[in-house]
C-alpha cells in the first residue's frame, strides 16, 4: 500500500478528473459508434443539427432520405427516441417525436418501449455484482459507518453517495464503485458557507445490500476474523479518521484518531483496537453540541467524539496493518512508516509540511473546479455573507446545498 518516492515526488496530488463531465460531443461519438452510421447518414445528422432547420421547407428527396434514415435508426436498428435526440445533439426527446410525426416514420409508443425495455433489463449503465472478497466487504462497510450515504431508492438496488472537496476521496469512490456502476459526479454549492464541493453518487446491484444492515449486524460480521477487523478500522479511518505527524517538545509523534459524532461507533472501535493488542483512548469528547468552526463558523449539530491510539510504536503497528486507501492517508502512513521513535521534529518538519501543502492544493483546485462547473448551469450565487452570532441571535440551522443537475 505504501507508494514508491516517484510516485510521491511527482505529485499524486494532482488529480486530473478528465472523467468528472463526458462531452455531449463525445456521447454523439459513441452512439454513432454503436450504430455504425454510414457518412450519408452523418451528412443527414449535421442537417438536422442546422440551427432554424425547417422540415415542410425540405424539398422531397432530403425528406425522402431523412425518413428512411429514421425509420433506420428507429426500427430497423431500435434506437430510442431519447438516444436519437442525443445522437443529433442539442435536441430532445420530444423533438425526435415531432420529428419522425412530420416525416411519417412510425415509431413504437413510449409505454410499449418502456414496458419492453423493462422486460429485457435494459438500462443505460450496466450494474455488476459485488464479486469483492470478505475483507473488501468490511472495508466498505468500515467507510459506509464513517463517511457514505446509502439507501434503497427502489427494489433490487443500492444506491450509495458521499460529498467532498478532497479528490483523493473522489478517486477512492469512482475506484471501488465504477467496475460495478456508473458514478454520477455533480458540483454542488453550500450557501451556509459559500463554498462549493463535489456530489458523488451510484446506483449498484442488489448484491450490495449489506451496506444496508444495521451496524449491530456488521460489526457481528467483522468481529469473528483479525483481517476483517483491520480492513473495517482501515475504512473507517479512510472516511473519518486521521493521521497525525508532528511534534511533541523537540522529538516526532505519530497518533492514529477514529471522529465520529455515532458514540457507538466510535466505542466499537475502541473496542475492536483493544482485541487487536492495541491501547487507545477511551472514546471523549473533542466537540460539543453547538460547537462553531474556525472557519466559516458552521454550528455543531451533534456532539463530535474521538478515539486516538497515542503510543508511537503502537500507531506504526496499526498503519502498517491495516489495508489504507485513501491517496491522502497513504501519503502520511508512508513518511509516518519510515520513522524512528525519538526521531527530532526538525529532520521531518519539511516532509510533513510539504505532504500538507500537495493535499491543501488538490483540494482548492478540486474546489475551484466544482465551482467552474457549477457556474455553468447556474446564475453566480449572492455574496457570501458569515453567519458569525452576536449575542442574543438565532442561531440559523443545518447547511443549505444546492446541486447541480
Amino acid at each position: 500500500m505504501i507508494r514508491s518516492k516517484d510516485h510521491f515526488r511527482d505529485g499524486w496530488y494532482q488529480f486530473v478528473p478528465a472523467c468528472i463531465i463526458t462531452s455531449s460531443v463525445c456521447h454523439r461519438f459513441s452512439l454513432s459508434q454503436q450504430v455504425a452510421t454510414s457518412k450519408e447518414d452523418e451528412k443527414l445528422l449535421a442537417l438536422l443539427r442546422t440551427k432554424g432547420l425547417s422540415i415542410k421547407n425540405l424539398d422531397d428527396g432530403a425528406r425522402d432520405e431523412l425518413r428512411a434514415l429514421l425509420d433506420k435508426l428507429c426500427n430497423s436498428k431500435g434506437m430510442s427516441l431519447n438516444d436519437l435526440a442525443k445522437l443529433i445533439g442539442n435536441k430532445t426527446s420530444g423533438y425526435t417525436s415531432w420529428l419522425c410525426r412530420q416525416l411519417g416514420v412510425a415509431v413504437k409508443p413510449f409505454e410499449e418501449a418502456r414496458l419492453k425495455g423493462i422486460k429485457e433489463k435494459r438500462r443505460k449503465y450496466e450494474r455488476k455484482p459485488f464479486d469483492g472478497t470478505d475483507e473488501d466487504r468490511a472495508y466498505l462497510l468500515g467507510l459506509r459507518h464513517g463517511d457514505l450515504s446509502v439507501s434503497r431508492p427502489w427494489n433490487g438496488v443500492v444506491r450509495v453517495s458521499t460529498s467532498t472537496t478532497h479528490p483523493a476521496m473522489a478517486s477512492l469512490f469512482r475506484s471501488l464503485f465504477e467496475p460495478h456502476g456508473h458514478v454520477y459526479q455533480h458540483p454542488r454549492y453550500k450557501k451556509d458557507t459559500g463554498t462549493y464541493e463535489w456530489n458523488l453518487s451510484t446506483i449498484l446491484d442488489n448484491s450490495f445490500e449489506f451496506l444496508l444492515d444495521d451496524q449491530e449486524t456488521c460489526w457481528d460480521c467483522v468481529s469473528g476474523r483479525e483481517s476483517l477487523m483491520l480492513a473495517y478500522l482501515a475504512g473507517v479511518l479512510d472516511s473519518e479518521g486521521n493521521i497525525w505527524v508532528g511534534p511533541a517538545k523537540l522529538k516526532t509523534a505519530i497518533t492514529v484518531s477514529y471522529y465520529n459524532t455515532n458514540l457507538e461507533l466510535l466505542r466499537f472501535v475502541h473496542r475492536v483496537l483493544t482485541m487487536l493488542g492495541y491501547n487507545p483512548l477511551e472514546p471523549y469528547l473533542d466537540k460539543a453540541k453547538g460547537f462553531r468552526s474556525p472557519g466559516y463558523h458552521i454550528e455543531m449539530k451533534k456532539d463530535y467524539w474521538r478515539v486516538v491510539l497515542a503510543r508511537f510504536k503502537q500507531s506504526q503497528s496499526l498503519l502498517e496493518r491495516m489495508p489504507i486507501r485513501h491517496d491522502e492517508k497513504i501519503a502520511k502512513q508512508r513518511l509516518a512508516l519510515t520513522l524512528e521513535m525519538g526521531e527530532p521534529w526538525e529532520n521531518v518538519e519539511d516532509k510533513v509540511q510539504s505532504i500538507r501543502t500537495s493535499i491543501h492544493l488538490a483540494r482548492d483546485q478540486f474546489v475551484q473546479l466544482a465551482e467552474r462547473e457549477f457556474l455553468k448551469n447556474h446564475p453566480k450565487p449572492a455574496q457570501f455573507v458569515s453567519s458569525i452570532q452576536t449575542p442574543g441571535s438565532r442561531s440559523q440551522g443545518g447547511s443549505e446545498l444546492v446541486t447541480s443537475p
